[in-house]
């Protein structure tokens, strides 16, 4: 549940990033063009016209001869909440045109095959770390001890693994948001006479400290079995590689309780390097998802 409202709560603050200097932009503009639509659209017939209500007319049209007389007028009539009618409407016509609402629903949508493969990242990520042998042509025993007797009667709860879901969230959501970035921060990208690979180095470090941390602590959380460890129900399970195990399990502390707590205890326990493991991975992989572009 605190992952859920983490994510809201970026998912709001990323978009609230975008919004606010629309918004402020638009806090100074729209009175004057709020006026400017009036002033235009406003109705002035000929004074040869005789029309019902001409003296009435005539006081309007006094008040209405120039710009900075509808704006008088305006303000009289309405108030200051009169100069702002249509600031809403602005604010989605001008996300709209720069593409910030396409870029929402698109992210939304990316993020559908993401969420449907944690529970196989998950089993994936068991499967290559824990000491047992398991065999391919018995995935009832393997499944057995890469899952908790809870997570094999609620499959469904995988989804909801402290963190897991989170960490995959938050990786996707770097890529478009430094896509975003680039264009209201100059030295990110360097120069379009360079070769892309060498312009887009402020690019590729910024990911590198944003998502190595991620996919560490993402690796880390989906290890964490929900309920009961692998073994208790198993009379005989499966053996082993070695007397000695590859790699270290946290077994003797409390479970993270979320993605935040995640990191937050591995700074505490292992260091902040721990959150940094095997970084170099990842700008080798940008990398390597540029040239695979370029060469497309």
């Amino acid at each position: 549940m605190l992952d859920i409202i983490v994510y809201i709560l970026s998912l709001i603050l990323a978009v609230s990033a975008m919004i606010l200097p629309t918004a402020l932009i638009l806090g100074i503009t729209m009175p004057f063009t709020g006026v400017l639509v009036r002033y235009r659209a406003n109705y002035r017939p000929k004074r040869g016209l005789r029309l019902d209500g001409e003296d009435e007319m005539d006081v309007t049209r006094a008040d209405t001869d120039s710009y900075f007389g509808m704006m008088k007028r305006v303000h009289r009539i309405e108030g200051w909440a009169g100069l702002y009618k249509g600031f809403i409407p602005s604010i989605v016509a001008v996300l709209i045109t720069s593409g910030i609402v396409l870029w929402i629903i698109s992210f939304t949508i990316s993020l559908v095959p993401v969420i449907l493969l944690i529970p196989m990242q998950i089993i994936t990520n068991r499967a290559i770390t824990t000491p047992h042998k398991l065999s391919a042509f018995a995935p009832k025993a393997a499944l057995q001890v890469l899952l908790s007797s809870a997570e094999r009667a609620q499959p469904w709860r995988l989804f909801f693994a402290p963190g897991v879901a989170l960490s995959e969230v938050l990786q996707g959501l770097v890529p478009p948001t430094l896509s975003i970035l680039v264009q209201f921060v100059p030295g990110l990208y360097l120069s379009h006479r360079l070769p892309i690979l060498i312009a887009a180095l402020p690019l590729i470090a910024l990911a590198t400290v944003l998502l190595t941390p991620l996919q560490v602590m993402g690796a880390r959380l989906t290890l964490q079995r929900l309920g009961d460890g692998p073994e208790t129900s198993l009379d005989a399970p499966p053996p082993e590689y070695g007397v000695e195990e590859v790699m270290e399990f946290r077994t003797q502390h409390a479970p993270y309780a979320s993605l935040f707590d995640c990191g937050k205890q591995m700074v505490v326990e292992e260091g902040w390097r721990s959150l940094l493991r095997a970084w170099w991975v990842t700008p080798l992989w940008i990398m390597l998802s540029i040239g695979g572009a370029m060469a497309q």
